[in-house]
């Protein structure tokens, strides 16, 4: 259990080095750089050990010990274009970089019976416009990590039916800043919300079929957590030209917390490998957004705000993501990958704001895989493709008449992987 120990020493350091990553909704799928490189498409077909994020009950296939790590880098980009007061402006996202990493561990423990355990990342968000950007009363900047770790089992019952069971904790860490004006439009107050995190409990099922040497199925269902995140609230003056009594009486820093249910899912997928080493998989992912009602951040009681309350009313829809990615072995230590995303946007238009600027996604995937005695190593590149999204004006959410456009993102992951 020597290698078990070294990957948990391991996990902990990736747990607090663990970065956000712009995504629709705040899900995040990218798991590893073979799951990246094939859409997601990997809740069927023949595993990795990262199986243990996209179908724990597929471990009852990988003999022996497997470890793997590896990291996502991912570059979103995009522009805003607001108008008000009769200006039109157009203001881009601040450059930056998210890393998001990710460990496995699988071992088997008879011919039956398989462990393993699984670092990743389930949600995240991340960008940042300029302070003074038009729309910064809505948000001018958000950071939402997490880290998800989770053991499971797996058990083969028959030589064509696996399933498997976990437990999952997921802890949360956000950081959410925007500007509030008070009635004097030249008094402008930064509001900090700041390290705000909890650790939330899930679980998850999952299952495998495999119906003959060519056809096969999965699903895998994660549970919902809930997190109530405590953090500390900051205000500045932003121009320095609020009198005292009523800056002190306005803002007063101090802690702030809220209560969010991160939804559960269920993904799905079938395979089909007319020769061992072509496969293909298409497949989908429910996610229950429906859950996301609103945004409800408890502050220091001010006045023009008594009961300390920060409430944005989010009421998301549930959403579909639809996968299909192809794998070719093409030599022996050689596999090409390419994939496919769909991805649908959960926010609706009664309620939209700019915590997510964009109305779905497209998402192109390749990847390359190598492989040199017990180790493999996987590299892909994901382009994603959003729709642009347009806006009313609205004086309670502080959204202004603007349109999301040009919203790119760039990942590129890396896996290394062993076999003992």
């Amino acid at each position: 259990m020597r290698t078990l120990r070294v990957f948990l020493a391991v996990a902990g350091f990736v747990l607090a080095s663990a970065a956000p990553v712009l995504a629709e909704g705040f899900a995040l799928y990218e798991w590893s750089a073979r799951g990246i490189a094939l859409g997601g498409a990997t809740v069927a077909r023949e595993p990795d050990a990262s199986t243990v994020a996209y179908n724990p009950a597929l471990m009852t296939k990988l003999h022996g010990i497997h470890i793997q790590g590896g990291f996502s880098a991912i570059t979103p980009d995009g522009k805003m274009q607001t108008t008000s007061g009769g200006v039109t402006q157009s203001t881009s996202l601040k450059p930056s970089t998210w890393v998001v990493p990710h460990l496995y561990y699988t071992q088997q423990l008879s011919d039956r019976w398989f462990i393993g355990v699984g670092e990743f990342s389930r949600y995240g968000l991340g960008f940042e416009y300029p302070h003074n950007w038009p729309g910064r009363q809505n948000v001018y900047q958000v950071k939402l990590n997490s880290v998800s770790i989770n053991p499971n089992i797996a058990w083969k019952a028959t030589d064509s039916l696996s399933l498997a069971a976990g437990v999952e904790a997921v802890y949360v860490n956000m950081d959410l800043k925007k500007r509030v004006v008070l009635p004097n439009p030249a008094w402008e107050i930064d509001s900090d919300i700041q390290d705000a995190n909890d650790v939330g409990l899930g679980f998850n099922l999952a299952a495998h079929y495999q119906f003959n040497e060519q056809w096969a199925a999965g699903l895998s269902y994660r549970s919902q957590a809930k997190v109530r995140a405590w953090g500390d609230v900051d205000f500045n003056d932003v121009n320095g030209n609020i009198p005292a009594p009523i800056y002190n009486g306005a803002v007063k820093d101090g802690t702030a917390h809220a209560e969010v249910v991160l939804p559960d899912s269920v993904a799905g997928g079938v395979s089909f490998a007319p020769i061992p080493e072509l496969s293909f998989e298409a497949g989908a992912v429910w996610t229950r957004w429906s859950t996301f009602r609103s945004l409800r951040i408890h502050i220091p009681q001010t006045i023009g705000n008594p009961e300390g309350i920060s409430e944005s009313k989010k009421m998301w829809d549930d959403s579909w993501r639809l996968n299909a990615g192809v794998e070719w072995k093409a030599l022996d230590w050689l596999t090409l990958r390419a994939g496919y995303v769909w991805d649908q946007s959960p926010m609706t238009e009664e309620y939209e704001d700019y915590l997510v600027p964009t109305d779905g996604r497209n998402i192109y995937s390749v990847g390359v895989g190598f492989q040199y005695d017990a180790w493999t190593l996987d590299l892909a590149y994901a382009y994603i493709d959003a729709k642009g999204r347009s806006y009313s004006a609205d004086a309670d959410t502080h959204v202004l008449d603007s349109k999301a456009k040009s919203t790119r993102t760039d990942i590129i992951s890396m896996t290394l992987g062993y076999e003992f």
